[in-house]
């Protein structure tokens, strides 16, 4: 599996998000500057909701610069059948009810993006996200249980790359 070519989607990912943000953080500071955003009365919070929206945005946008930032730096390596699973891993992954195989690959930042490799959907996670944390250190073969409150899964690390 090409990990060059994944980061190069990711980035691109992250960059068009980041975009979109800006775009966003502008229109929501324009309307909270707005003539027609003046309070007309003590009840009238449509310019504070506007200034609110564009502080939230600002500070996501902020974050994705902080995550292109990281993954301009981010060097995957190749891992062996015989490595744990660390940052930089593709992991398959097979769980045991229904036999579905999911592919992810564990980055600094950035968890949730759909990624596209040749047939193959693969999803990037960071250790931060429960799944995440427990395929850390896993290796082919290990079986992982993962609560989420009162559901489990059980997966198969089918292979590291």
């Amino acid at each position: 599996m090409n990990k060059t070519r994944l980061a190069e989607q990711l980035l691109n990912a992250v960059q068009n998000e980041l975009t979109t943000m800006l775009g966003a953080v502008d229109q929501a500071r324009d309307n909270a500057v707005h003539e027609q955003s003046k309070p007309e009365n003590q009840y009238d919070t449509l310019a504070l909701e506007a200034a609110y929206l564009a502080h939230g945005q600002s500070v996501r946008a902020a974050e994705l610069q902080r995550q292109i930032t990281v993954l301009k730096h981010f060097e995957s390596v190749d891992f062996k059948c015989d490595s744990a699973v660390a940052v930089g891993a593709v992991v398959h992954l097979r769980e045991h009810s229904n036999q579905l195989s999911q592919w992810l690959w564990v980055v600094p930042v950035a968890g949730g993006v759909e990624l596209q490799f040749e047939e193959i959907n693969v999803t990037t996670i960071t250790s931060d996200a429960p799944l995440g944390r427990k395929v850390l250190g896993c290796y082919e073969g290990d079986e992982i249980l993962l609560r989420l409150g009162s559901n489990e899964k059980c997966f198969e690390v089918v292979s590291v790359i």
